[in-house]
């Protein structure tokens, strides 16, 4: 009698589920021993993965990748600024910088009237009329952004009596602009930013008023300001002062006019340090 082979056949489903079938008998007697038992089907399940696992697995991967991709166009971009920076801030040093020291403009006080002068236990109070030319004589354009006025008693820019500050303003090659400024302390326009002037000045205010009919001022101006040159853009600063700006008195007032009128400035003036950011 020949072996007979037996085929074990494990079909699946859609859900990945295996049918495991009972083997048929081969012999007459077993098949009609099993003609009448049920068909024995197993089922088990192979652990197929699920949907929410496969759909978490692909947005995890998806945003690792998007993650890679942000970090490698930021290394790009940081990359790129510097190489900006290493090629245009020498070239800017070489063609935008002036190599010779900048040549100031030119400050002249032109008149300057102090009237209602008085002193007394409730401070100094007193207006100050002065009226300013300024010239630029040898620099393309200059843009005085920011310009402030400090009178002081005698030469001391410490003993601060009033500020003023005037509007900003352009000056090209050879123009020139008139300043009309009025400083006050005290009495009627008298602002509360306005210096605080200590006992022991007033006194000697009032003093020397007395004694000599004349006061001794000085006036301090600080400015920024914007060269335009040629081929290059810088900023600026100085300090225009002068000092000995004596007032006299007319007889037996509180009003007095500058007795040296059209006086120079003395102006100390240098490059603003360059910062690239």
């Amino acid at each position: 009698m020949m072996a007979s082979s037996i085929i074990n056949i494990q079909p699946q489903n859609e859900r990945g589920h295996v049918y495991r079938f009972t083997p048929v008998p081969q012999s007459e007697t077993d098949r009609q021993n099993h003609e009448h038992q049920p068909l024995s089907v197993s089922a088990e399940s192979t652990g197929a993965t699920s949907g929410s696992d496969i759909s978490q697995n692909y947005y995890t991967k998806e945003i690792f990748s998007i993650s890679s991709r942000a970090c490698e166009m930021i290394q790009d971009f940081l990359g790129l600024t510097l190489l900006i920076m290493l090629i245009f801030l020498p070239l800017y040093k070489r063609l935008w910088t002036p190599n010779e020291d900048p040549i100031p403009p030119v400050f002249v006080l032109n008149s300057m009237y102090l009237s209602n002068f008085t002193t007394g236990s409730g401070g100094v109070a007193a207006t100050w009329d002065a009226k300013f030319t300024v010239t630029n004589t040898n620099v393309s354009c200059i843009y005085f952004r920011v310009i402030h006025f400090t009178i002081f008693y005698k030469q001391n820019p410490e003993d601060a009596l009033s500020v003023a500050s005037s509007y900003p303003f352009y000056l090209d090659k050879g123009e020139y602009v008139k300043l009309h400024l009025k400083f006050t302390n005290g009495g009627i326009g008298w602002e509360n930013n306005e210096p605080f002037v200590e006992n022991r000045l007033v006194e000697e205010m009032g003093k020397d008023k007395v004694k000599y009919g004349s006061l001794s001022f000085g006036i301090q101006v600080k400015v920024e300001a914007i060269y335009y040159g040629e081929t290059w853009v810088a900023d600026v600063l100085m300090n225009p002062h002068c000092e000995d700006l004596k007032v006299q008195f007319l007889r037996e007032k509180d009003s007095g006019r500058l007795a040296n009128p059209n006086r120079n400035f003395s102006i100390p003036i240098h490059w603003k340090p360059f910062s690239f950011f």
